[in-house]
């Protein structure tokens, strides 16, 4: 039990550091589509994220998959500025989203994001006996995390929608520019 809630302290604290912010604004990317009436749907979506991470930390502690550290960085914006274009082009038909597709989607970036951490959790994971329940707290920790997140998120969206009622879809668009401008900026000038 003292591996498990270690290694979920690790998740929670890798989802909330500001270190993890690429995993943030892929989060983030992902949510500004919904409302509380769709918290059903999003929390698939954060698990799908979850898992598709899951897959790739597991594969890579067993040294099945391994990926150069720069190529693996140069993927993780992909994903963050692929899902906000997504948003962009479904920003008006909402009910013509293929949510299979997007799982899909989704899934596969988790993987992607997953491979980012993984040599940190290579040298983490040494001990065999407690492997199964290192990897289970660590991405049980990601999880609550990044449904914090998306909480706290969706409050905050709520307020505004509530506040500038004028807003309906608008908030999509300003929510994605605005991820891939903080996005640019931690790229060109290194500020998180």
């Amino acid at each position: 039990m003292e591996t498990f809630v270690l290694f979920f302290k690790q998740g929670l604290s890798h989802i909330l550091d500001i270190d993890g912010i690429d995993h943030m604004l892929f989060i983030l990317a992902i949510t500004v589509f919904f409302n509380r009436t769709h918290w059903k749907k999003l929390a698939l979506l954060i698990t799908a994220f979850t898992i598709g991470h899951s897959i790739t930390l597991v594969l890579s502690v067993y040294d099945v998959i391994t990926l150069k550290r720069d190529i693996i960085e140069q993927l993780i914006p992909l994903t963050i500025i692929i899902t906000c274009v997504n948003n962009f082009f479904k920003v008006h038909k909402p009910t013509q989203i293929n949510y299979q597709l997007l799982y899909a989607m989704v899934l596969f970036f988790g993987c992607i994001h997953g491979l980012a951490f993984s040599n940190f959790l290579k040298m983490a994971f040494f001990e065999d006996d407690n492997l199964l329940a290192s990897l289970v707290g660590f991405n049980v920790g990601i999880e609550f995390g990044q449904l914090l997140i998306v909480g706290v998120f969706l409050a905050t969206i709520e307020a505004a929608l509530y506040c500038f009622k004028k807003l309906k879809h608008d908030h999509i668009i300003i929510a994605s520019s605005a991820l891939i401008i903080i996005f640019a900026l931690k790229i060109l000038w290194g500020l998180f």
